[in-house]
């Protein structure tokens, strides 16, 4: 914790640092179109592409597949406490359905059971997100933020001759938004964010199993896309590549944890309502 504390204030003199650097900029303010593509609430429809890797006793499971989704957000960038380009936001992410499986089952008469088909998986994604933004031009912003949050994976492996197993933990740190005004109604954006993942865990009640993890990590970087039709509609569209580890657990009940690597792409459009 005392790195992700050393991180949120790095972002934080990140942030000072930009608005000393950029005084005509600031004294003009945020691009008006930046303002309105952030100050929003949204609904999205995602589709993405997952893959998940952990080795264990000389074994490997993967899993991989593509999952419809959703996302609801809601965002405001705009005078708060005195400052003149607060941004606060918060988003989640869902998307379920089945994923291929490449690996084992635990817990048989058998001991280790190679198994080759699908599972039923869901994803839950949450985060939180305060920052200023500093112009540093008429068209161009950039945004650091301190986040955290919170993610979740159930799975069912094996059906109902199986076991489900559920994975969660929460999420802390910095990142960077680049938003550039193309046009008055057209904002492009860039973003990158690191986070530590701490307090996390995996539970598997069938096999009588839950393990906690330590402190890991997860990076992810965005593109996105914002298109203002009117005063207040709004559609846009959204490239994510976010990756993290789980660092595995101590053995329990005569099962453990591997450490895991996931990968997800996501890509995301939808339509948004603006506060004019």
């Amino acid at each position: 914790m005392a790195a992700v504390t050393r991180n949120i204030l790095c972002a934080l003199g990140l942030a000072l640092a930009l608005a000393r650097l950029a005084p005509c900029a600031r004294a003009q303010g945020v691009n008006p179109a930046i303002a309105a593509a952030e100050t929003r609430v949204s609904l999205g429809i995602t589709a993405t592409g997952y893959s998940y890797h952990e080795g264990f006793d000389n074994t490997s499971d993967q899993e991989s597949g593509v999952l419809p989704g959703f996302s609801l957000g809601a965002s405001r960038l705009g005078p708060a406490l005195g400052l003149p380009d607060v941004y606060t936001g918060v988003v989640y992410d869902f998307s379920g359905g089945a994923l291929g499986y490449q690996g084992y089952l635990q817990g048989t008469s058998q001991g280790l059971v190679p198994y080759d088909q699908s599972e039923a998986a869901r994803f839950n994604h949450v985060e939180v997100q305060l920052g200023v933004a500093v112009p540093l031009s008429h068209a161009v912003s950039v945004l650091p933020f301190i986040a955290t949050g919170y993610q979740s994976w159930s799975r069912n492996i094996g059906g109902s001759g199986g076991y489900g197993s559920f994975y969660h933990a929460a999420l802390a740190g910095f990142g960077a938004k680049l938003d550039y005004a193309a046009t008055g109604r057209l904002v492009l954006s860039a973003s990158a964010e690191g986070l530590a993942v701490v307090g996390g865990g995996v539970s598997a009640p069938a096999l009588g199993f839950s393990g906690s993890f330590g402190t890991s990590g997860e990076e992810a970087v965005r593109l996105g896309a914002d298109w203002r039709l009117d005063n207040v509609w709004h559609v846009f569209a959204g490239l994510e590549m976010r990756h993290f580890n789980y660092a595995g657990s101590k053995p329990s009940n005569g099962f453990y944890e591997p450490t895991s690597s996931t990968f997800a792409a996501r890509g995301e459009m939808g339509v948004a309502f603006g506060f004019p």
